[in-house]
């Protein structure tokens, strides 16, 4: 005997399907609608950025593009989460780039420029360069109070690029005297080459010679204890410290009239 289809039960089944798909399409598209609504940032309005620093490479525009430039970083809860775990990839000139959310519909981006050590002055201007020996920006005054190299001749000197020297590993020289002088906290308002490339140092208007060599550590390890030393003192001296080999030294020390 053949089988009755009963065509009206399965019609009915077949509208509780469309219907409960329909719905859940509504309630999930009305859920996108939502957050797009509520979360979804917009670079312009939505997103802060400061940066800490001098050289003014990047636009605020082209670090918000490079830094929010994945899709699930339009929306404040995945950013959120994404640099709970992660650190914003940096820039050439940077040294870091932190992201913050801070609202439902707010984030905060700071970028953190490499910090200059030392400037040049050249044809009037101060060029200042970082850690790595490049030129990071130009002012008609030395703004930062850092240590000016003076008396050495330069074959290049171009924004953005490492500076060089006639002689390649006087550059070296100097930056070594840099970190040296931030390591042991020394203020030197002055860092000369004479013309036998002998260095001396102007701190607080004190001259410290420091002569020839390959590393002045000791020297400028002992800076701090020789200031230490004279403090109060009005005379303003000129120590020298050419023939220092070890800490335990003499330095002699000269009035300067």
């Amino acid at each position: 005997m053949p089988k009755i289809v009963k065509l009206e039960k399965r019609t009915t089944l077949l509208l509780k399907v469309v219907l409960i798909v329909a719905l859940a399409v509504i309630l999930v598209v009305s859920f996108l609608l939502w957050f797009r609504k509520n979360y979804k940032i917009d670079l312009k309005t939505d997103v802060t950025v400061t940066v800490i620093g001098m050289s003014g490479r990047y636009t605020e525009e082209e670090i918000k593009e490079h830094t929010l430039d994945k899709w699930y970083e339009q929306y404040t809860p995945f950013l959120k989460l994404y640099y709970k775990y992660n650190k914003a990839d940096t820039l050439p000139f940077l040294e870091k780039i932190t992201v913050r959310v801070t609202g439902k519909k707010s984030v905060e981006i700071r970028a953190y420029e490499k910090m200059p050590v030392g400037c040049i002055l050249e044809m009037g201007n101060y060029l200042y360069f970082d850690s790595d020996g490049v030129i990071v920006s130009t002012k008609k005054e030395n703004v930062e109070n850092l240590p000016v190299i003076t008396g050495l001749k330069y074959t290049k000197v171009t924004l953005y690029q490492v500076f060089e020297t006639q002689r390649s590993d006087l550059a070296r020289v100097v930056m070594n005297l840099v970190r040296q002088l931030q390591k042991h906290k020394v203020e030197a308002s002055e860092i000369h080459f004479g013309e036998d490339n002998e260095i001396y140092l102007i701190c607080n208007d004190n001259r410290f010679d420091l002569g020839t060599r390959d590393a002045y550590d000791i020297q400028i390890g002992m800076i701090p204890g020789i200031l230490e030393s004279i403090a109060g003192d009005e005379r303003k001296f000129h120590f020298h410290m050419e023939n220092v080999e070890t800490s335990e030294d003499n330095v002699i020390a000269t009035v300067i009239e």
